[in-house]
């Protein structure tokens, strides 16, 4: 895996469109929703890095830019910004995709991982 992914190479860490059970009775998503799939993205990416189990022990704040509708297509990226003892920090990017082809952004928000061993407890990288 590429340490920092830039350019039109770029890929999604994950892919997902946006479905009814994710959406509240106005065809927009909830920000909850988005905000598992950007801990499942995420964590997919501390793991590989950590080469083991992580858990999620901090994330700066979201502010979202535009509403998820009904039938978008949600794209996550993961950068990697720093790779410590025991910890792994991500740049998260959020990007959707209307039914149209427009593409408008979502959130970016920097996220922090700590390798944990199988008690749950921290462990070196």
């Amino acid at each position: 895996m590429q340490d920092v992914v830039q350019g039109t190479n770029r890929q999604p860490v994950l892919r997902v469109r946006a479905e009814v059970h994710g959406t509240n009775v106005y065809g927009r998503v909830h920000m909850g929703w988005l905000m598992g799939q950007i801990d499942l993205a995420g964590s997919a990416v501390a793991e590989r890095l950590a080469g083991g189990q992580v858990t999620t022990v901090a994330v700066n704040a979201f502010q979202f830019a535009n509403p998820i509708q009904l039938g978008d297509f949600v794209s996550i990226y993961a950068d990697k910004l720093r790779l410590g003892q025991k910890s792994v920090t991500l740049k998260i990017t959020v990007e959707t995709e209307r039914m149209n082809g427009d593409v408008l952004p979502i959130t970016e928000l920097i996220s922090t991982y700590v390798a944990i061993d199988a008690d749950g407890r921290s462990r070196l990288i």
